[in-house]
């Protein structure tokens, strides 16, 4: 495992930790293991903490450790990619979010920043992530009782701000983001008359040898779009203004930035086909298996209906200060089309796997909306 790869720097954390363990996969894949149990049980474990309620407690457990044995989480455990990591990490920040919202320190708050760099250690393209999740906690402060302490929110977001310059730096040596957008340009941008006028407007050079490439990932045929001589000028256009230019389509065309996302809603979501990565003699639970049956695309306007009414709910109650905690799962789920739409326009290939952190906030999301509507009904009550 090594930190350049075909397509530039690869985020060193995972390299380092295998590099650490003597380069033994097996080892690497128990520590990927240990990593997540303790993640979900140290989120739980906060979730349980910030309700009033005591008989909710249970449920808190049952829930979001059900939740981690779902297939879309518990097949990453054992496989060596940058998954299971980075949804590890991802909930044990979530959970540290929880401590710092109900007691502000700066201890908490360095620890945030702390595993915040490790996040975008794991996956450069989390440090997006941290800037979206920044920006609105920053708006929110000004609304709640958040903003008491908003220089800890302005520490946390000015580091978020230095991550993601570094993080672009990284993802801008030679190869690494040509490789996703070729992705783009040969399965969206080239069969689309309409998009692929635009581009050659712009300066791409449309030839017969680039239309060759429609259909094809970019690493295909020999890595062609990079060692094909006839396809020269355009690697220089590429370098020179590929990235300029498909950021400038996009954003001025606001419908298809965020509309177009949705006609791949279901591959997104409810893909099947991330059971493929599961790891030799992998077993799925059964508490798993029902948490999957629970999530299955059959049920998508219920949720859609749910999650409604339950944002709705907590809004109400984060708002008038009932509840401060409500702020992060709804952050949470107000943040999962923005990011969907980041990942689907980011890269065309294996969407599903690289949309799954998304998919894992909208599920964890809904699960901790539920909770925290529960806890404040019962409080009403009493």
């Amino acid at each position: 495992m090594k930190l350049k790869g075909e397509f530039g720097f690869s985020p060193p954390l995972i390299p380092l930790v295998y590099q650490l363990l003597g380069e033994n996969v097996e080892a690497l894949a128990n520590v990927q293991l240990l990593l997540s149990i303790c993640s979900w049980m140290f989120l739980a474990y906060t979730v349980a903490r910030s309700l009033r309620n005591f008989y909710l407690k249970p449920l808190v457990y049952f829930l979001i450790l059900g939740l981690s044995l779902s297939h879309i989480i518990s097949i990453w455990n054992k496989t060596i990619l940058s998954e299971s990591f980075t949804l590890s990490i991802f909930v044990c920040l979530t959970g540290v979010w929880f401590l710092f919202v109900q007691n502000h320190s700066y201890k908490k708050a360095v620890a945030i920043m702390i595993i915040s760099i490790m996040f975008v250690l794991v996956r450069n393209a989390n440090a997006y992530v941290l800037l979206m999740l920044c920006g609105v906690l920053l708006i929110s402060s000004t609304v709640s009782r958040l903003s008491a302490h908003r220089r800890y929110y302005l520490a946390i977001a000015a580091m978020c701000f230095i991550l993601l310059p570094i993080s672009n730096a990284v993802s801008d040596t030679k190869n690494q983001w040509t490789g996703y957008f070729l992705n783009v340009l040969s399965t969206r941008i080239l069969p689309d008359e309409t998009l692929r006028t635009y581009f050659k407007n712009h300066g791409m050079p449309l030839t017969e040898t680039l239309m060759s490439r429609s259909g094809k990932w970019s690493h295909e045929d020999n890595f062609a779009y990079y060692n094909d001589p006839e396809l020269g000028q355009f690697r220089e256009w590429l370098y020179a203004h590929g990235k300029s230019t498909y950021v400038r389509f996009l954003i001025t065309h606001p419908v298809y930035l965020f509309v177009r996302p949705l006609h791949d809603l279901h591959d997104m979501f409810f893909s099947s086909r991330l059971i493929y990565y599961a790891p030799k003699g992998y077993v799925q639970t059964k508490l798993g298996k029902l948490f999957d049956y629970a999530s299955a695309w059959g049920l998508y306007p219920v949720y859609i209906f749910l999650t409604g009414i339950l944002v709705g709910l907590n809004l109400l109650w984060a708002c008038s200060k009932k509840s401060p905690v409500s702020w992060v799962p709804l952050i949470m789920i107000l943040l999962v089309y923005p990011m969907a739409v980041l990942v689907w326009h980011g890269d065309s290939h294996e969407i599903d796997r690289h949309i799954l952190p998304v998919v894992v906030q909208a599920r964890l999301g809904f699960v901790l909306l539920l909770l925290f509507a529960l806890d404040a009904v019962c409080k009403k009550r009493d």
